[in-house]
């Protein structure tokens, strides 16, 4: 059975794009004034609060401005919108996911964000500037900062089973089952690998980023959805194996993302999936595990039978400003103020393992070296980088970089239809050939008509 409680956003996935159309905020009031509200996915309180001051900067500098930041849970995003929505008050600055900047701007409902872009010049990471850089030439989504997935895993949990290595051994996945196979083994109260199942949205990435890592996509070169394939059968075939195996900890699928950290921790789980913002749950349930001895971070991951090399998930989150919006102008102006050096420097700090910074000269500011987060955890920022510069970062739902053009990623995304896949087949024994051809016919009758041809 699927867990109780998954997250789902498929109702407001899949009608955003018509929902949007012809909507927008009156935030200006009658006298002048501008009301700016920020919406963004940052819940750390030393995060909000870092917002706060440069929130309370910029308005001593813009006597008339107030801005109000609201903090949403990802999982939250999309339903937030539609009330808002409904009530034809949407923000005026807002993140979202990659895969979400081409379904809006496809409707015409974004401001180019060009000058916010200029301001940062050459110091904006290359590989985060074209990923919102659209055909018109202008670019529609600034990244608020960014991070990897990692595979993270416990060093002392591994030395007990010596035999099996340790991930940075892995080459396939064959590789990968034997080795949490014997860690699970070796360690009376711990699996070998511990995956976030209770959130639709952790489900797709596990999805796609195995998929990408098989020689699989999501989309054909026409940009049709393509899910009953050899290489999504093994995707599905590894996932059972795992469970077969007894690597895969059984209460996955009831896991949510801080369980998972929570289980590494804790020592419920050798191995899980993390970005970085994991460190601040390690140092906290676990202070006695020194990083980068007890806690490590492989700088790769297992390739399936089908793939040549692996990829990873690229969390870089943008911002956007809605085009009607009257006080558009003013929205932009503050995220070219957010983006200053000294304003930025607030913001990245608060969790420096998680929001790594896009301007390129920040990571040898002394100021940013000093942080207490870098100097412990330095090593992990560093892999991340080298992900990123190596080309194998991809966002949500992406396993080839054109796949990032397509306006209807968050449909499927949205629809949980690879989410009902898996489950059918991991937790309920339903046979992969039948999964494979359901899942297919359900994607075909929801995004066919989206097509262009």
């Amino acid at each position: 059975m699927r867990a109780k409680g998954r997250c789902t956003v498929a109702a407001a996935a899949a009608s955003l794009a018509l929902a949007l159309a012809g909507c927008g905020g009156d935030a200006t009031a009658d006298d002048g004034r501008v009301e700016i509200t920020v919406w963004h996915t940052e819940s750390t309180p030393t995060t909000v609060e870092a917002l706060n001051e440069i929130i309370a900067d910029y308005e001593a500098a813009n006597p008339g401005v107030t801005i109000t930041q609201e903090s949403v849970g990802w999982g939250d995003l999309q339903v937030k919108f539609q009330a808002a929505l409904a009530a034809g008050d949407l923000p005026e600055i807002t993140q979202v996911e990659p895969m979400f900047v081409r379904t809006l701007y496809s409707q015409d409902l974004l401001v180019p964000l060009d000058d916010v872009v200029d301001s940062l010049g050459d110091d904006y990471l290359p590989q985060l500037r074209e990923m919102f850089a659209l055909p018109d030439g202008h670019d529609y989504g600034v990244v608020h900062a960014w991070g990897t997935d990692s595979v993270v895993y416990r060093a002392d949990l591994y030395a007990n089973a010596p035999g099996a290595g340790t991930p940075e051994d892995l080459e396939t996945w064959d590789d990968s089952v034997e080795q949490w196979k014997a860690v699970s083994e070796a360690n009376d109260d711990a699996y070998g690998l511990m995956l976030a199942g209770d959130a639709a949205h952790n489900v797709n990435e596990e999805v796609y980023l195995w998929l990408g890592s098989n020689g699989g996509r999501l989309f054909d070169e026409n940009g049709h959805v393509t899910i009953d394939t050899p290489q999504m059968r093994e995707v599905l075939e590894y996932w059972v194996e795992l469970r077969d195996s007894g690597a895969l900890s059984p209460a996955w699928s009831s896991q949510t993302y801080a369980d998972s950290l929570s289980a590494l921790a804790l020592g419920e789980a050798a191995t899980i999936f993390s970005f970085g913002r994991a460190t601040y749950t390690f140092e906290d349930q676990a202070p006695e595990l020194v990083p980068g001895e007890d806690i490590k971070v492989a700088p790769n991951r297992p390739v399936g039978p089908s793939g040549d090399d692996w990829i990873t998930q690229l969390d870089a989150e943008p911002w956007v400003v809605f085009k009607d919006s009257p006080d558009a102008e003013a929205a932009a102006d503050f995220l070219e103020f957010f983006f200053e050096r000294q304003n930025y420097l607030r913001w990245i700090g608060s969790v420096p393992t998680q929001l790594l910074p896009v301007r390129a000269s920040l990571f040898d500011d002394p100021e940013y070296q000093a942080l207490p987060e870098v100097q412990n955890w330095g090593f992990w920022i560093d892999l991340q980088r080298q992900m990123l510069q190596s080309g194998r970062a991809y966002p949500l739902m992406v396993t080839q970089p054109s796949d990032l053009e397509l306006p209807y990623l968050s449909d499927l995304y949205g629809s949980e239809i690879l989410v009902d896949m898996v489950m059918d087949v991991v937790e309920n024994d339903k046979d992969i050939d039948e999964a494979l051809s359901d899942a297919q016919a359900r994607a075909d009758e929801l995004l066919s008509p989206l097509y262009d041809d």
